[in-house]
């Protein structure tokens, strides 16, 4: 029961919230056993928890998780791209499948809108250690279930780059300002710090 006690209210509050902290920690355990088959490697693991933590309606709206991340066996391929990076985008592919597949099963792919980012693109040149250096340009996929699909802008045309780079054709921030905007329903002129068109990319 509540106490006029201050010490005790806090450690009363404290005990209620860890009650029900537990039991949501359970739901997580539990949707993650149910949930569909994953491939066996850091991604597919990583995404398989969050569509348990978006089962589990935690109230939490924006997940981030990392594939390959800046050192060896990254994106960031500087040397020996072609296996490592075919093995990479094997690796997105399949996790990505995996999670699609899993919120459909459940209902909820309708809920969720999956987007890649990176810093930086990647020259069309190779470099002298069978790689290839930070360039202007990235493809930037989308998968959920209210998205319209298809290619978005201009195919990159080779024989115009920017450097050793494809050019841009699409500013990513307006990518950004819609997914803020239109997704998640935010001011996405507060955080880009501009306004930037949406695009006409959710159903």
């Amino acid at each position: 029961p509540a106490t006029d006690n201050p010490l005790l209210e806090h450690v009363r509050r404290g005990a209620v919230a860890a009650r029900l902290g537990s039991r949501q920690v359970e739901q997580v355990v539990q949707a993650s056993a149910s949930g569909g088959p994953y491939p066996d490697f850091p991604l597919g693991g990583q995404l398989k928890m969050i569509a348990a933590l978006i089962r589990a309606e935690l109230g939490i709206r924006i997940f981030f998780t990392e594939l390959g991340g800046g050192g060896i066996g990254g994106f960031d391929n500087h040397a020996n791209q072609r296996d490592n990076h075919a093995s990479l985008l094997e690796q997105l592919s399949a996790a990505v499948t995996a999670f699609m597949d899993d919120l459909q099963r459940a209902g909820l792919a309708q809920q969720v809108a999956l987007m890649t980012f990176s810093e930086f693109g990647r020259t069309l040149a190779e470099n002298g250690r069978r790689g290839t250096d930070h360039g202007a340009a990235a493809p930037v996929l989308l998968a959920g279930g209210r998205l319209r699909g298809g290619l978005l802008g201009e195919h990159p045309d080779l024989a115009d780059l920017d450097g050793y780079s494809p050019r841009p054709h699409t500013d990513f921030r307006r990518v950004y300002a819609t997914v803020l905007q239109r997704w998640l329903g935010f001011d996405a002129r507060a955080i880009l710090g501009q306004a930037y068109e949406p695009l006409d990319i959710f159903a």
